[in-house]
């Protein structure tokens, strides 16, 4: 049965195609008024236009707002640089002259109508005549928009529009009438009888509406015309051709393979209309989260403001599909025709071979124009979004979130107090109840975090909707309509099993969704645990815990590794699914074609319907991807909707709040700062577990209004909420109204600044940190340094005030820190200036500085200062006003009579007393800075690294650690199985293709009744089977080793970042560790394995489709090589400007995170100070730098598509034509090389994309195996183990201690030999760079030492760290804490029961400092926000404290452990050390206070890195010329601290 076209194509169809074909090739003019037809359409679209725009500019005129009209510049000079300039002129000129021979040529037949034959020529036709001047007068109109499109600016784009329009119409009226005879075997040019005249219209026409269209640069037209750009990006300037083509990035590709990397400097500015500030400007209207939290999914804002661009690539995604079908179709006519030998053909076989290049050279230009645009739609979303999410989350309620336990009990989390509570309300345990949908398990930093790097880039991947939702239908669609044209009905065999089998993928893929989700949830715990563990990651090196959180990130690891298990199990199930459905459709198909049908499968059949059916399988199988990547970013957009949704904001932003502004402006004067009626809380609707802030309450009852131009002082107990009502009055906490006249006010009008108790500094330099984007005034700095006491401390550094403080301020110490966030509000011009506990962390002497020379200078006078203090006898001199918080949560104005205020606050007045006695014993300086600093001195202020961008290519160390991690012990026997499994199974396809041209080719020399069409099947289905058995076994094999590798690369750089040195950790921002551990293991999680394995599959491919496609034609096998020898010059040209690109945009991205962080974690500061615009416009500036490396990278990515799709075209195009007229093959053997070769140059480039995808996800691989290779503490062994039983006492020896900060650093101990006896209490003073903390870090073992010291008998330099640091204790000034339980805090391990940890809390002086009852007491089971932030800094050291007891230590070290703890329950501490610790437990004190070290058994004074003296109180005060002595003598108190010290003696 002949399956031929015309067979199975109905009678009627036939007909019509008939009329249609004769219409076309008739001899009639008539269409020949086409151009004159468009030619009225766009005279009446202008002259509408035009009027439109009288109007507009008579209204103009009007309201007077008349600007440039373009026609300012009349000169020859003027006219051509209006155009662009001379380049851009000379194309506009020869538009003009070819529209004018246009013109000549149309006249020629008007003027033999009215004159007589000009060419010979003496028919003459009245209708003829007609349509002659219908087209003399479309060329006029056409020469005439070509004339006042180069004089009118504002004109001008329409104007060319429709000259092009009309002149397109007409080229294609004379294409079919003269060019497509030409392709043809029986037909002729119709205007042939003209000579010339035909051939120089056509080429006049080509000229005009083709070549100078597609060639003729484009003219910058600004973004915003009031801000144009100095230098536009080069795709603003280019040609059509230019711009598709992607030539204009020529410069920049050449350009980075002259040099070894090509900067970020180095790379074309960006284009105005991508800055980020425009898109913010534009999205505005579209993406508002306001909408979002009543219902409005975010997804709609997106899709309202890139709906231009998502019409765009459906437009693109039409074109590119129809020429899909070019290949098919032009392989079947030249296979009929091969087998035809010609006969009853029309068409000429080089058409054909045109189509074959042709149609993959257009549907390259569709493809990556639809690319083009949603590459830049997507960094434009980038954009838009991290401004949406960084602009929303300056409005949010900064509630201290808490974590899940990581060792897995369920402790549900609850929002608490903000980041900075450093007095926040006690708290009190509460039964579980049932957690609030938007309380998350991660942190709000942990969170952001997430949704700027993961989410966004799941987003952002899920572009492809246009290819989903509309390419792919459209394939499948038009493949099926050519196998029912190829195979007749048999086709919808195949077709209805497909439709059968369809909802198998699609309960695949549902199952997928949900695992994503659930793989999803397990990344943020893994996150979170990272970030957290991070975060505090000097105090697990302090403490030895290096193992032991190693060990809770690896749980970790494993929890999510099961869940990506399942991902990838999950796409491989749907990705073989997907193969099998197309072949077993093929297989339906080709059954009932063969058995039922009794079709004769000849080589035009087979051939092009595998092509079909390839194209289908690919389709299938892309879409399983795109489903995935859609999959993924759905959830992810689900996750920020429910993050805009669902987190609390700020009163101010909320719905309502313009009702309580009213009320609070009608109630109290604007200008008055204070309270009346008014009451505060964390949490709108307290639901979840208690915390220490959910159940707080503050309480303002009457007025209480602060005294403006004065110094007003907030006190009260620890924990009672003083910082709670400065952030009340900032409007921090959600305001409740107890009555009808309740309200409070802060005005802003005159600016506010805040200084914080957790101070917060941003990584610049300390002037920076000061000036806070204020302007230099030299003579206000300078009186800053002077008063804040920061004078000594910059004499410590060599750059000075141009010292970077980095991230954190790390090389600042907490007193340094808390001086440096003091003035910065000190140097501000805010009339108002809130100060929270700045006193807190510095010790007396320095804090009397700060009263006497800060409080009381000229820098304060006038100002209204809000001061919240635990020192109340040293800053209640200069207070003229008080008001008290009680310990549960109610404020009150005292006046300015502290004795009032002392006696009816017993425990403010014990507190005062000892302050007072503190200041007599401490008048003198103890703390002054010494002549040498304890860190390095910086040349040139620098202290954090900056990033390193590798240059070249990928290292062979990264290359190695991937796949040593990839085979694990047997890495050569990995490869050689993944190899060969590979090469068999593209054998297998490529044998499976021959064997059907095989099959075809027995039709060629039997009758179709004699082919054993069963034995041909069934071997075909066998040998299938083979093949995907080979392909499920690969991919296993493969799978299982992507999940090892994974594992160990992640286990090896979190081992290398928590045993590197301190010194590492100082200079690296924790912003790019976490980074690492985030985005990069991400990348080699996903990307980088999808890519390793697409990069081998397909240089196999590669191989073996080349093989495949010479085979029968080995002369070809040169060209071949030379197409792929081009295709890898061009890709190496590629991936050297692709890798710069690349790698700078990775470390484009960390300053984005980095600055993000940074506002967060000073959000409460941003707010007071009104600085939320400046932190938008430098986030903007960095968004800018990381959007215009981002678009050339994707730009760069088209050069390279489109280059290796003419190649690929060229190949074969050149092949066909060989095949067709320079070989004698049969047409089988043809059919199965052109299948290869289309198969071949689809794989280049691919190919070169993987590879280059590969490069780029390797820098990931990279910058992780810089992080392994990072310098490292020593690794625990076997010969380091301390006996079990050591220590048994606190014992401590130093011979010849010597320590510095790095190995080429300077000394900052010098040869110190000491002996402290086990249960000593030493205590240890000396200036500021003495070396106190140097000491502790040197027994530690934190820095470089030399000499010896032995720990209860045993030199420390042979003991494992973990051992050594877990044997000692340290509790530092700022103590850090995890989020979790209070249980989880004192006992991470779980160590210990609950008895051991409720004697640790009572003996530290918790349950002391809350002496209201049992309801207000922390518990075990209370909720620790991350870092701690809802409890206040005194609580920390006490919780601090409790840890050291339980973890039992000999030897225990205080750093200023209770400068933020008020003086009873400092007394409490004291009794508790010196009560509770076994009498061999050692205590080394450094502390300013000489009160707090004066009954110590012996104290060392330290002097510039040396011991100066070192004996008992008593030896010391004996000594006639002693330091310790003279600090004494000087002091206020020298009777008790004398008779302390004597009777410690005897």
């Amino acid at each position: 049965m002949d399956s031929s076209f015309r067979t199975q194509w109905p009678n009627d169809g036939e007909i019509y195609y008939s009329q249609f074909r004769d219409f076309i090739e008739d001899d009639s003019k008539l269409y020949l008024v086409a151009p004159f037809a468009v030619t009225v359409l766009s005279a009446g679209v202008l002259t509408a236009h035009g009027i439109l725009r009288y109007v507009s500019k008579s209204r103009r005129i009007g309201s007077d707002e008349v600007g440039d009209d373009g026609h300012s510049e009349v000169s020859p000079r003027g006219i051509v640089n209006m155009n662009g300039g001379s380049f851009v002129f000379s194309f506009m000129l020869a538009r003009v002259l070819g529209c004018a021979a246009l013109v000549a040529l149309s006249i020629l037949p008007v003027l033999e109508f009215a004159f007589g034959p000009l060419r010979g020529n003496s028919h003459q036709d009245p209708f003829d005549l007609q349509l002659d001047v219908s087209l003399l007068i479309a060329n006029t109109y056409a020469l005439s928009l070509a004339l006042v499109a180069v004089s009118s600016s504002q004109w001008r784009k329409g104007l060319v529009r429709h000259n092009i329009t009309i002149l397109l119409v007409e080229l294609a009226v004379y294409a079919v009438r003269d060019l497509w005879p030409l392709a043809t075997y029986n037909k002729h040019p119709l205007d042939l009888d003209e000579g010339w005249v035909m051939w120089a219209r056509l080429s006049a026409l080509i000229l005009t509406a083709v070549a100078i269209p597609l060639c003729i640069p484009n003219i910058y037209t600004p973004d915003d015309p009031k801000n144009p750009s100095d230098r536009p990006h080069p795709e603003q300037v280019a040609s059509w051709l230019s711009f598709h083509t992607y030539s204009y990035l020529d410069p920049i590709v050449m350009a980075a393979n002259r040099t070894s990397h090509l900067a970020a400097s180095d790379l074309p500015p960006m284009a105005d209309y991508d800055r980020a500030q425009a898109l913010w400007k534009r999205a505005n209207r579209h993406l508002d989260p306001m909408k979002v939290r009543k219902g409005s999914h975010v997804v709609f804002g997106i899709v309202r403001l890139f709906g231009l661009e998502f019409l765009k690539t459906v437009v693109a995604m039409t074109i590119y599909p129809l020429t899909h079908f070019a290949s098919p179709i032009a392989v079947n006519r030249l296979l009929t025709v091969l087998e035809s030998g010609g006969e009853g053909t029309t068409v000429r076989p080089w058409f054909w071979i045109v189509c074959m290049f042709a149609a993959p050279i257009i549907g390259s230009v569709a493809f990556q124009y639809y690319i083009i645009v949603m590459t830049r739609a997507l960094t434009n979303a980038e954009s838009v979004i991290t401004q949406l999410i960084f602009d929303y989350s300056l409005k949010i309620r900064l509630k201290a979130e808490t974590s899940e336990q990581p060792s897995g009990v369920a402790t549900p989390p609850a929002p608490a107090g903000p980041q900075s509570s450093g007095s926040a309300a006690p708290a009190g345990a509460a039964p579980n109840k049932p957690v609030n949908k938007a309380r998350t398990a991660s942190s709000f930093i942990g969170r952001l975090n997430n949704l700027v790097t993961i989410d966004l880039a799941n987003i952002t991947a899920a572009r492809n909707m246009a290819m989903l939702f509309w390419q792919t239908p459209l394939e499948i669609i038009g493949c099926s309509i050519f196998l029912y044209y190829l195979l007749g009905w048999s086709a919808f065999v195949g077709l209805t099993l497909m439709v059968l089998l369809l909802p198998v993928p699609g309960y695949i893929t549902s199952v997928l969704q949900s695992a994503q989700k659930e793989k999803m949830k397990k990344t943020d715990n893994r996150t979170q645990t990272v970030t957290e563990s991070f975060n505090v990651l000097r105090m697990v090196k302090m403490f030895g815990w290096e193992s032991k959180i190693q060990s809770r990130i690896d749980h970790a690891r494993e929890e999510e590794m099961v869940w990506v298990y399942k991902v990838k199990l999950l796409n491989l199930l749907l990705s073989v699914v997907t193969f099998c459905i197309p072949t077993v459709t093929m297989l339906a198909t080709y059954t009932t074609a063969t058995v039922v049908m009794k079709i004769k499968l000849n080589s035009a059949t087979v051939f092009s319907s595998m092509i079909l059916f390839d194209t289908i399988r690919d389709e299938l199988q892309s879409t399983n991807w795109k489903i995935s990547e859609f999959i993924k970013g759905k959830v992810s957009l689900e996750r920020m909707n429910a993050f805009f949704r669902e987190t609390d904001l700020l009163d101010t932003f909320e719905e309502g709040h313009s009702e309580l502004s009213t009320t609070s402006a009608r109630v109290l004067d604007p200008e008055t700062i204070g309270f009346r009626n008014a009451a505060f809380t964390w949490v709108p609707d307290p639901t979840g577990t208690s915390t220490p802030s959910t159940e707080f309450r503050l309480s303002v009852p009457g007025d209480l209004q602060f005294m403006r131009g004065k110094i007003n002082l907030i006190i009260g107990p620890t924990g009672s909420g003083k910082t709670s009502l400065v952030m009340a009055l900032l409007g921090e906490m959600h305001f409740v109204p107890s009555h009808p006249d309740s309200a409070f006010n802060l005005p802003r009008a005159g600016g506010v600044s805040f200084s914080v108790q957790e101070t917060w500094v941003q990584n610049e330099t300390i002037r920076d940190n000061i000036l806070f984007n204020s302007p230099y005034e030299e003579e206000r700095y300078k009186k800053v340094l002077y008063q804040c006491a920061l004078e000594q401390d910059l004499e410590l550094f060599e750059a000075g005030d141009l010292t970077e403080v980095g991230e954190r301020g790390l090389t600042l110490s907490g007193g340094q820190k808390a001086r440096l966030t003091l003035a910065r509000a000190i140097y501000s011009k805010a009339e108002i200036v809130l100060l929270d506990d700045v006193l807190a962390a510095l010790d007396v002497h320095t804090a009397a500085w700060i009263v006497n020379k800060c409080f009381k200078g000229d820098l304060v006078e006038g100002r209204t200062v809000l001061l919240v203090t635990h020192n109340t006898a040293l800053a209640s001199p200069v207070a003229d006003f008080i008001v008290s918080v009680s310990p549960d949560g109610v404020a009150t104005s005292r006046g300015n009579d502290i004795s009032a205020v002392l006696a009816s606050e017993p425990a403010l007045e014990e507190e005062f007393k000892h302050d007072q006695e503190a200041i007599k014993s401490e008048e003198t300086i103890i703390d002054a800075p010494g002549p040498e600093a304890e860190k390095d001195k910086k040349s040139k202020g620098k202290l954090i690294l900056a990033e390193e961008i590798k240059h070249g290519n990928v290292g062979w160390k990264a290359v190695e650690m991937f796949f040593n991690a990839l085979g694990g012990d047997h890495v050569a026997l990995f490869l050689t199985i993944w190899i060969s499994a590979s090469v068999f199974e593209y054998f297998m396809h490529s044998f499976n293709l021959w064997y059907l041209g095989y099959w075809s080719s027995q039709y060629d020399t039997h009758p179709v009744e004699d082919v054993p069409v069963a034995r041909f099947l069934g071997t075909y289905v066998g040998l299938t089977i083979i093949m995907i058995l080979g392909y499920i076994a690969k991919d296993i094999y493969w799978l299982l080793a992507t999940l090892r590798a994974s594992k160990t690369i992640h286990r090896l750089l979190s081992e290398s970042i928590l045993w590197t040195t301190l010194r590492w950790l100082d200079e690296t921002p924790i912003s790019r560790i976490i980074t690492r551990m985030t985005m990069d293991i991400n990348s080699v999680d996903g990307e980088m394995m999808r890519t390793t394995a697409g990069v081998q599959s397909l240089a196999l491919v590669l191989i073996v489709d080349l093989a495949s496609a010479v085979f029968f034609v080995p002369i070809f096998t040169l060209p071949g090589l030379f197409i792929a020898m081009i295709g890898m010059w061009v890709g190496s040209l590629y991936l050297r400007a692709q890798l710069s690109v690349k790698r700078e945009m990775s470390n484009a991205k960390a300053p984005m995170l980095a600055h993000f962080g940074a506002a967060m974690a000073g959000l409460v500061s941003l707010r007071a100070y009104g600085a939320e615009a400046s932190y938008r416009a430098e986030l903007q500036r960095r968004i800018d730098y990381y959007v215009n490396i981002a678009r050339t990278g994707y730009d760069l990515n088209r050069w390279i598509n489109f280059r290796i799709d003419f190649l690929g075209a060229i190949f074969t195009a050149s092949l066909a034509a060989y095949l067709t007229y320079g070989s004698n093959i049969s047409a089988a053997n043809v059919g199965f090389s052109l299948n290869r070769a289309v198969q071949f140059t689809s794989v280049i480039l691919y190919f070169v994309r993987f590879i280059n995808a590969w490069l780029v996800e390797a820098n990931s691989l990279e910058r992780i195996a810089a992080y392994v290779g990072i310098e490292q503490e020593p690794k625990p062994t076997e010969k380091g183990k301390p006996p079990a039983a050591w220590p048994t006492s606190g014992q401590l020896r130093a011979e010849n201690l010597t320590s510095r900060y790095s190995k080429s650093g300077p000394a900052v101990l010098h040869g110190l030999t000491f002996e402290v006896r086990a249960g000593e209490r030493v205590g240890v003073v000396g200036r500021t760079g003495s070396g106190k903390s140097s000491l502790t870090l040197s027994l530690l073992r934190l820095i470089v030492t030399e000499g010896s010291v032995y720990f209860d008998g045993l030199p420390t330099s042979e003991i494992n760290l973990d051992a050594l640091r877990s044997n000692i204790t340290i509790i530092p000034q700022m103590p850090e804490l995890l989020s979790g339980t209070l249980r989880y805090n004192l006992d991470p391990f779980n160590e210990y029961d609950d008895a051991v940890l409720n004697a640790a809390l009572r003996s530290s002086g918790l349950y002391a400092a809350h002496n209201d009852g049992s309801e207000s007491r922390l518990g075990l089971e209370s909720s620790i926000a991350s870092g701690g932030s809802n409890v206040s800094v005194g609580q920390r050291q006490i919780i601090a404290l409790a840890r050291a007891i339980v973890r039992s230590s000999k030897l225990l070290i205080l750093d200023e452990a209770t400068s933020a703890i008020d003086h009873e329950t400092d007394n409490i501490i004291q009794n508790t050390l010196r009560r509770e610790l076994g009498f061999d437990v050692t205590v080394l004190t450094i502390a300013h206070r000489l009160q707090t070290i004066i009954d110590a058994d012996r104290i060392m004074v330290l002097d510039a890195g040396r011991i100066a003296e070192f004996a008992s109180p008593a030896e010391l005060l004996a000594m006639p010329k002693g330091l310790f002595k003279a600090l004494v003598d000087e002091s206020g108190d020298v009777a008790h601290l004398y008779e302390v010290a004597n009777r410690k003696q005897t």
